[in-house]
């Protein structure tokens, strides 16, 4: 079975000779790339989705206020709208934490074959430690 990096390397490099640790080397680049824009992807995703069913929130609060008869109807709305929104804060700070953990342990999968390899530069080792 041939290497299928060997395909690639006179497209990326042209007519250069690249040693397989150089090769080696930009695989695991492009690993780690691959898995760190998958990962803000889907932190950047929650984060957006949180924000919207927030503004969601904050409209029908205002909906809510303005159907109010008296001032403890509005004090209760307001109490009860402010108790959601901490916890919901609450709850989204949980999950963008778990996802930034899950990224984290992804990127650093993608990139710990290069750390026990042989032949890399102490900056790419250093770089993924």
């Amino acid at each position: 079975m041939s290497n299928p990096a060997a395909n690639h390397q006179p497209f990326i490099f042209g007519n250069q000779n690249v040693s397989d640790s150089a090769w080696k080397q930009l695989e695991t680049v492009l690993q780690w790339n691959a898995q760190a824009f998958a990962a803000c992807g889907s932190i950047g995703s929650q984060v957006q989705s949180f924000i919207a069913r927030r503004i969601n929130e904050d409209f029908t609060l205002a909906r809510t206020v303005s159907q109010c008869r008296t001032p403890q109807d509005r004090m209760v709305a307001c109490a009860d709208s402010w108790r959601k929104a901490a916890a919901d804060y609450a709850k989204e700070v949980t999950t963008v934490a778990k996802l930034t953990a899950n990224a984290t342990s992804k990127v650093v999968a993608a990139t710990h074959p290069a750390i026990v390899e042989e032949g890399l530069s102490v900056q790419m080792r250093e770089a993924a430690e």
